[in-house]
């Protein structure tokens, strides 16, 4: 019994003292970044006399969860609901930062508060807000997967229902 109990207690102190070794990779990633929120739903209206409004105010937040820069180009946002259609553009994103992706156009860069913002370029919305086709599901892939509403290379991913307006969800 004595022995049990030494053996246990050995096997508990081993484990406490090895934990902290171990990679702290968050469970919903299988690569070097993962999508952590999403704002399919930019505040107010997303149409304005007739143009296309507040596109920025659409995105997601990536974050590279590895202890290396990773560049971002080439990796591709593909939702299961329509053709995303754009990788990524070349971005070096430090070891542990996020991004915001924006949908509409700007200039990539990191801000007065250390967040970097990387824009896709977009002239209309293109996150589904209505969730009336399927439950949509954005899914960050690697470098060189199509973007075909297919799960092939998917490292990460993100779903939501009916998009409150300006509502960010986490992942």
């Amino acid at each position: 019994m004595r022995r049990t109990i030494r053996t246990a207690l050995f096997a508990a102190v081993t484990l406490a003292f090895l934990a902290p070794l171990t990679p702290a990779h968050a469970a919903s990633t299988t690569g070097d970044l993962m999508i952590t929120h999403v704002r399919p739903n930019a505040a107010g209206a997303d149409v304005k006399d007739g143009k296309q409004v507040n596109l920025n105010g659409e995105y997601f937040i990536i974050k590279n969860v590895s202890k290396k820069t990773v560049d971002l180009g080439g990796w591709v946002p593909d939702i299961t609901t329509n053709t995303y259609g754009r990788a990524l553009p070349s971005y070096k994103l430090p070891a542990g930062a996020k991004a915001y992706v924006h949908t509409g156009s700007g200039t990539n860069r990191k801000d007065a508060n250390g967040n970097h913002h990387v824009h896709r370029g977009y002239a209309r919305h293109v996150l589904p807000n209505d969730g009336k086709a399927k439950n949509p599901n954005l899914r960050l892939k690697k470098p060189g997967s199509a973007d075909n509403n297919a799960a092939a290379g998917t490292v990460s991913a993100c779903n939501w229902n009916v998009a409150a307006d300006g509502k960010t969800y986490t992942c």
